[in-house]
């Protein structure tokens, strides 16, 4: 089997492949200074927790915006899985053109999930709306030329920021309020959250699509993706699906052409 990590700023995602079907994911969060030797032992303990064993593990694919967290993964996969680890980084072939002013400055998470979006879309354009650490609207033409896009500050740092500099705010989980006109403060930080970031959402969508549409003639895919699709995605109609494990997919996919 498979195992791919996906090493984000926030939290670092597992996903545990057979064949092309993902039959486990985990969830972590992430800590920057954490040696190979403590992501072995953490991951050890988490999937054994789940009846899997290493032994099972005959690939392992990975992609890292933490750049301290990038050996200690390919250790783990070279000590404790026994494998050559496939690290895809911004010099990494994605098989996509780059429309970037600087190709390597774009973090290699977003290649990946316009590989693995490409893939669902079938040739037609396509818009990821990736909702983590930061929320990014990132777009790739039919002819699979990755177009750019935008970065906002997720929505957890943005709650982060107020909580910090607004001494009597209080903390609140991250949901839907039953209504805009909230009528207590929990509710109308959710409202100012849940429904400022669906907005923040349809407008760069709607922007990007409209972009899009003017050069290829035709109204692109758009994917949702990350901890808070689920959250936001309902929000903006402009969302035609929601793919948790887009990045996973994405890891995937590109291991599985390196061994072509």
């Amino acid at each position: 089997m498979l195992l791919t990590l996906d090493i984000g700023n926030t939290n670092i995602t597992a996903g545990l492949f057979e064949g092309t079907t993902i039959r486990q994911t985990w969830r972590f969060a992430t800590r920057r200074d954490s040696t190979g030797d403590e992501l072995g032992s953490l991951l050890y303990s988490a999937m054994g927790a789940r009846g899997v064993s290493f032994d099972t593990i005959s690939g392992l694919c990975l992609c890292s915006v933490v750049p301290s967290l990038s050996s200690p993964a390919r250790f783990f996969g070279r000590e404790y899985l026994g494998v050559s680890p496939i690290e895809v980084g911004r010099d990494f072939d994605f098989g996509l053109k780059n429309g970037y002013d600087d190709p390597k400055a774009v973090g290699a998470d977003r290649l990946v999930n316009g590989v693995a979006a490409r893939e669902i879309a079938g040739g037609r354009a396509v818009v990821v709306a990736d909702f983590g650490t930061a929320t990014t609207i990132d777009a790739v033409s039919g002819d699979g030329t990755y177009l750019g896009g935008a970065i906002a500050p997720g929505i957890g740092i943005s709650s982060d920021a107020l909580f910090r500099a607004a001494a009597k705010l209080p903390r609140v989980e991250l949901l839907a309020p039953p209504s805009a006109l909230a009528t207590n403060t929990p509710h109308s930080i959710q409202a100012g959250l849940v429904f400022g970031y669906a907005g923040l959402t349809k407008e760069l969508v709607s922007r990007v699509a409209q972009e899009i549409e003017g050069r290829e003639g035709s109204a692109p895919l758009v994917i949702a993706t990350g901890g808070l699709a689920e959250l936001i995605a309902p929000l903006v109609p402009q969302i035609d699906q929601v793919e948790a494990d887009l990045t996973l997919q994405g890891l995937r996919m590109l291991w599985e052409r390196s061994r072509e």
